[in-house]
């Protein structure tokens, strides 16, 4: 049997798509990853991927107006000796009220949400949550590389691993945006990509100061998780600007500590 080696990155993001009541119009499709916090786990993606609500024009992402209830996902069940897909879905409302989780200060203006995934609703899937990866401890810089993990028009990269999208950072990550804790990547990004991991690499020596090499100074390719991709700025073509939004990884913990459902309902 051909042996096969994959970064572990790849078996963290999930292809995803969004249906109403059941019915089989696909509404949209998108991308999401497990994130492990406290012994539970959660699934991160975009809050308009919830909602079907574009986060700029207030309105319908789509042509069909339609709104999500139920979300479909895909996870690896069997690693060995060959490796296998299972296919799930999760209610988005209980009782008519939201499950996921929104930012407990900014709300509905954070493009990212996190629904915990019950083992009570029969999951056999296996989880891989991306904070369970070893990162190196180094902190991004603009211009780095980095790299979103998603799935653009709905391709994979073989079975159900993502590509990956490469881009640039593209302004000052530690500074806030609109006031909003994200900045911007330089990529061509596509539809199908939203809730997207995004990784930073960068080759080199690392952690030198004054030139001088230091006890943590590493010499080689290093690697971070730094956010979550939620599209592009949008011109008057696909080709204006080719800016994505990437919120920073922090807000991830802070949603989850603030146990703050989103309130609304979009049916």
């Amino acid at each position: 049997m051909k042996e096969v080696n994959l970064n572990p990155l790849s078996y963290c993001s999930i292809p995803i798509n969004m249906f109403f009541n059941e019915t089989n119009q696909n509404l949209g499709s998108a991308t999401a990853f497990v994130y492990e916090y406290k012994e539970k786990f959660y699934l991160i993606t975009n809050l308009h991927n919830v909602t079907g609500i574009d986060p700029i024009k207030n309105g319908p992402i789509g042509n069909h107006g339609g709104i999500p209830d139920i979300l479909h996902f895909t996870l690896l069940v069997r690693q060995r000796p060959h490796i296998e897909w299972g296919h799930f879905k999760i209610d988005l409302y209980d009782n008519n009220k939201a499950k996921w989780f929104i930012h407990p200060i900014f709300k509905e203006r954070v493009d990212v949400v996190a629904i915990e995934l019950d083992y009570s609703e029969n999951f056999n899937g296996i989880f891989k949550p991306i904070n369970k990866i070893q990162f190196d401890n180094f902190k991004l810089e603009v211009s780095d590389d980095v790299f979103i993990l998603g799935f653009p028009y709905s391709l994979r990269g073989g079975g159900h691993f993502p590509i990956w999208k490469r881009g640039s950072v593209a302004t000052e990550p530690d500074l806030d945006y609109d006031g909003l804790p994200k900045f911007f990547i330089d990529t061509a990004s596509r539809t199908g990509m939203s809730g997207s991991p995004v990784i930073f690499k960068r080759n080199g020596i690392h952690g030198a100061y004054n030139g001088q090499l230091q006890s943590d100074s590493l010499i080689g390719e290093i690697q971070g998780f730094v956010g979550i991709y939620s599209g592009r700025i949008v011109g008057k073509s696909n080709l204006d600007a080719q800016l994505g939004i990437v919120w920073r990884k922090e807000v991830i913990e802070e949603i989850i500590e603030g146990n703050l459902r989103d309130s609304r309902n979009f049916l």
